[in-house]
């Protein structure tokens, strides 16, 4: 997949950003990548969830925006989740 490193982006700073706020379950997850890439909501869930993050689960809502931006970019929209 092309989008392997952006994934891992991702991952990285969602947690931590969840780190930083004491977020330890994510309820809802918006972000926006560009239009070629190939990150979507499925895909997303699997590498997180391959990453072993805690704070994702069944219960987490992805939400894949597409804008035009460059390649291997990423903005972590919206975070929402509970406070430890």
């Amino acid at each position: 997949m092309h989008d392997t490193i952006l994934l891992s982006k991702i991952s990285q700073e969602l947690k931590k950003i969840c780190a930083a706020n004491n977020i330890n379950k994510v309820n809802t997850f918006t972000v926006i990548v560009n239009h070629r890439s190939h990150v979507n909501e499925d895909n997303l869930y699997e590498h997180l969830k391959y990453e072993e993050c805690d704070l994702i689960g069944e219960w987490t809502k992805i939400y894949v925006e597409r804008e035009d931006m460059q390649d291997q970019i990423a903005i972590l929209k919206n975070i929402q989740g509970e406070q430890s």
